[in-house]
């Protein structure tokens, strides 16, 4: 078990420590555990669910209307350069001087 928490903070990218894959190995342990009983329940005769609703498609159409200029949208901004919005750097270059 150990094996697999170790493998899914790999695929996740995290650091684990040895007290978490513990606490990891007892919970997937439970969650293995619960899912071999629902794998042994008789459903044959439970339709299958795809949706919690009938609804289908709440979402509008697309039309396409009028909107605010380059210029329009930028007036207010308190940095532009060369009609984009100025933003503080989020990311460090690491080539830069």
């Amino acid at each position: 078990m150990s094996n697999q928490v170790l493998h899914l903070a790999k695929l996740a990218a995290l650091p684990i420590s040895d007290a978490e894959i513990e606490k990891y190995e007892k919970q997937l342990k439970t969650i293995f555990e619960y899912m071999d009983q629902i794998k042994q329940l008789d459903l044959t005769a439970v339709s299958e669910t795809f949706r919690t609703t009938e609804e289908e498609n709440v979402l509008r159409d697309d039309v396409v209307t009028a909107s605010l200029s380059q210029t329009e949208a930028l007036k207010n901004s308190s940095a532009t350069l060369d009609g984009f919005f100025v933003v503080p750097a989020i990311m460090k270059d690491e080539n830069a001087p």
